[in-house]
This record gives C-alpha cells, structure tokens and sequence, in this order.
C-alpha cells in the first residue's frame, strides 16, 4: 500500500531465493539478509529523494539551506538505525520541530481504517488539540489529509472555519499552526501538524515545511514497507521449520510403515484432527520421541 516498488523488489526476491532453504539456519540468515538487502534499495531510494528534495529547497523561497538540508539527510538515516514505524514517526515530529521556523509543537496524524489518530506528538499541546479535531470532524489537519493541501492558520483568534475547534485550540495556547499532507506514491500517510504560540507564527515557514514533509512521507511509507517485510520473513521462517519437522514426521512413517509420501501426510493430518492439534505440534512431538534413547533401544 505504502510503497509498491518495494514491495515489488521484496517479492521478486522472494522468488528467487527462499524456496529451497537448506537447514534452520540458513533460513534465519535469509531473514536477516532479507531485510538488509531492503534497506539497501530503500538507502538508494531516500537518498535520491533527499536530492531532490535539497534541490527543491534550494530553488523555493528558502533563504537557508543548511538546516533543511541536514534534516533531511536526518530522515533518510532514520530507516538504517532499527527504529520501528512508531520510532520513525516520534523522530519526523521533533525533526519537524526543531527545524521548521516558527514551530513550538508538532504531532503526525496517521489514519486507520480511515479513522485519524495521533501517534505521537512533541507536546501536549499538541495532542489535545489534534484530538479537539478528531472529536469535532473538523480542523486544519483532517482538511489537510483529506484534501491533500497544506492549510495555515495565521490566527486562531481570527480563524472562523472551525467554530468547534477555535475555542479549544485558543485554550490550548495555539495561535497558529500549519498542517502538511503526508502523501507518498499518492497514497495519503497522514499529515505533519505544526503549532505555534506566536500569530503568524509560520509565515515564512511553508516552503521548508513543504519540502520537510515531502521526505518525511517517504520516510514513513518506507518504514512501514521494511517493517512488513520484516515481519513476512520472520513468518516465512517459521512457515519453512514447520514444513521440514513435518517432512521428517513422514519419513518417520515412511521408514517405518513402508507408506507413501502421500499416505503419511494422511495419517498425519487425520491424527491432527481428531486431538484438534495443530499438525505441526504432532509431528515435532514424533521426530522427539523418534530422536529420544528410548526410542533408539
């Protein structure tokens, strides 16, 4: 969803190396190599996306490069220091805050099941008044995803838009903000919500955001594209173990019974069945008992 390319790279891989593992430890090594290798092609990916973004930057109305600029590149590292989904979007909101003129919180709205939420937030200001907005249908950060534009507010104690809204956020301290879609591949992520205490506190601020927000999509659908893929190869390792102990359970019975490969499955399953167990449990219970001193006597 959030980033077919990789998920594309992911499954021609998967193709071509894990359908013969040779032994438990040849498949936990896929796993790891597996992830490795993805966020090889994603360090490519981010780095010709904070290129691009740089350039983007330099020929916007950006008066300094240095600290977009280092803030970027500080995204495209997020994904190669082990940080989950969760990690990576507590690190997009205080880049967010600590580079983007004019700001004094930030939080990431992310949808569920097209439901907003906020995941996490730099201050509690924040928090509360996302939350003002999910309660009331209504503010800069829902129009901000669901439109796909950035929306400004210059002063809540002009703003008329929101009459829910307004009265909470004033009580909060907000005075203004800016909300940034958060949109990869044109799926929409969520959005980057900026707060100030200041009216027209992000005056000068929208293209930095513009370009911040930009990377930090690709950040986000990326981790969230590697941690699937992570998960999917540690399924697949388990998958594979359960595959072998069940092959051995039939040569056990093979060796014994003088069975078809066919047949033992049979007995194997028909057994699963009737003490409504798992397949697998039963099999690596015989391969036990087959490998036992007793047995061997």
């Amino acid at each position: 969803m959030f980033h077919e390319p990789l998920d594309d790279l992911f499954l021609g891989s998967f193709n071509s190396h894990c359908l013969r593992p040779q032994a438990s430890v040849t498949r936990t090594l896929f796993g790891h190599e597996l992830v490795r290798w993805l966020k090889s092609k994603e360090l490519e990916r981010n780095a010709d996306g904070v290129r691009r973004a740089c350039r983007s930057s330099m020929s916007s109305d950006l008066t300094e490069e240095g600290p977009i600029t280092e803030s970027l590149l500080s995204l495209a590292r997020i994904l190669f220091a082990g940080q989950s989904v969760e990690e990576t979007l507590d690190a997009v909101a205080h880049l967010a805050q600590q580079n983007i003129p004019g700001c004094d919180a930030a939080s990431v709205t992310v949808m569920h099941d097209g439901r907003p939420s906020t995941t996490v937030s730099t201050a509690a200001m924040a928090w509360d008044v996302d939350q003002h907005q999910y309660d009331a249908d209504e503010g800069p950060c829902l129009e901000a995803v669901r439109l796909q534009t950035i929306v400004r507010v210059d002063s809540y104690l002009d703003e008329r838009r929101w009459p829910r809204l307004v009265p909470a956020a004033i009580e909060h301290g907000v005075r203004s903000s800016l909300s940034l879609p958060l949109v990869a591949l044109d799926e929409p992520v969520g959005a980057l919500n900026l707060y100030s205490t200041k009216q027209s506190g992000f005056d000068h601020a929208e293209g930095v955001g513009r370009t911040f927000a930009t990377q930090a999509a690709i950040t986000l659908a990326n981790a969230a594209a590697l941690q699937r893929a992570a998960e999917l190869a540690r399924h697949l390792s388990i998958a594979l173990e359960r595959r072998d102990v069940i092959g051995q359970a039939k040569g056990i019975l093979m060796a014994q019974s003088g069975m078809s490969s066919e047949e033992a499955f049979d007995v194997l399953r028909r057994a699963s069945q009737r003490s409504n167990r798992k397949l697998h449990v039963l099999a690596e219970e015989m391969v036990q008992r087959h490998a036992s001193p007793e047995a061997a006597e």
